[in-house]
């Protein structure tokens, strides 16, 4: 069972302990990370997406999630010179989705630390 979670939250990171109130929410791109009792905190890297909590459940629907230790830290770093790459020269390209790549790629990387 776990104890605890933080995950990011469109507003900014949220809290989750036993018996929170329900909520439905959306996420960004971020770390979320979690605790079980007596344990070490896990991390897991996620992509944008959706959480519910209620009834000491939560449901997290994301486009991507990644646990830390599983990240290939090479294709990571790759990810992300290539997502610096295509935002240096910014000509027909779609520079939100570049941001976005940019985003996961710094995120994933600062999972796998």
């Amino acid at each position: 069972m776990v104890n605890s979670l933080t995950a990011p939250a469109v507003l900014g990171r949220m809290g989750v302990l036993h018996n929170h109130a329900p909520l439905l929410t959306t996420l960004e791109t971020g770390l979320l990370t979690y605790q079980k009792a007596g344990q070490q905190a896990d991390v897991i890297a996620l992509d944008t997406g959706l959480m519910e909590v209620g009834d000491n459940h939560v449901l997290i629907l994301v486009q991507a999630a990644e646990k830390g230790p599983d990240i290939d830290l090479p294709r990571a770093q790759a990810a992300l010179e290539r997502a610096k790459e295509r935002l240096a020269s910014p000509k027909n390209i779609d520079v939100p989705r570049a941001e976005a790549a940019l985003r996961r790629a710094l995120n994933r990387l600062k999972a796998r630390q």
